[in-house]
């Protein structure tokens, strides 16, 4: 009799948290990417003296982050900011490579809220060159 109780109890226990697993399941949104797979992503491009990429983007270009990031800078940069940035060793083929890198990320992923930021963003500091 104890042995039934026991078991019942296990079998109880296992069929709650399967109940809860599933509830849990249910409630958690399904994401479909929208990343083109025929579209490769393209290689990283060079940054100046291969500093990593935060300090790359937040720091030398300063585009922060997400979309807002990226248009706040579009919006506030000058070319008094990208002679600095070439004072620290950014070059125009480093601005073109990256111009192009985002351009495909737009097209790859349209997902991508920042990517044509960046890219708008690139293709000023060109034009401010």
């Amino acid at each position: 009799m104890f042995k039934i109780v026991i078991t019942s109890l296990g079998l109880l226990c296992s069929t709650l948290a399967l109940a809860e697993l599933s509830i849990s399941e249910k409630m958690c949104p399904v994401i479909y990417s929208q990343v083109n797979p025929e579209m490769a992503r393209l290689p990283v491009p060079a940054t100046p003296n291969q500093m990593n990429l935060p300090a790359f983007g937040q720091g030398l270009i300063g585009w922060g982050s997400g979309p807002e990031g990226a248009q706040a800078r579009l919006d506030s940069i000058t070319a008094a900011d990208v002679h600095q940035m070439q004072i620290q060793g950014l070059t125009l083929e480093m601005v073109q490579a990256w111009q192009a890198f985002y351009t495909h990320e737009s097209q790859r992923n349209p997902g991508n809220p920042t990517a044509p930021l960046r890219a708008l963003l690139m293709q000023k500091i060109v034009s401010l060159w």
